[in-house]
């Protein structure tokens, strides 16, 4: 994982997109990079999981992420067969790699936000 401690972490899980690993590098995110899926029940630590689905990477992929707590941006090669939700965001492959940058940002300032707050309102 490169970056520092503090930068909002970010898994890429896809068989090849080293643009956009290159790209969220240069954005300040530390990247978690993989091109096999992750295993089941294995604990990853991510503000934002970025779910290429295709032949390799199957469709429980995003939603063994969603279930860890992990916020997830799913990549599909067909328009979505359902609607994205306020943890799990469903997109077209046919997004630009610049505008996907953007919407990890958002979503990764979302869940660090939100993480504040309920450390806040605990106290």
């Amino acid at each position: 994982m490169a970056g520092n401690e503090d930068a909002p972490k970010v898994l890429v899980v896809a068989a090849r997109q080293p643009a956009l690993v290159e790209l969220l590098q240069e954005a300040g995110f530390a990247v978690d990079a993989r091109t096999r899926p992750v295993q089941p029940r294995e604990a990853v630590e991510a503000d934002v999981a970025v779910v290429f689905r295709g032949r390799l990477i199957g469709r429980s992929q995003a939603s063994s992420l969603a279930e860890q707590g992990v916020h997830v941006i799913e990549i599909l090669t067909v328009d979505p067969p359902s609607p994205s939700t306020s943890s799990w965001l469903r997109l077209s492959n046919r997004i630009t790699k610049s505008d996907l940058v953007q919407i990890v940002r958002a979503v990764a300032h979302w869940t660090r936000e939100g993480a504040a707050l309920a450390a806040t309102q605990a106290a």
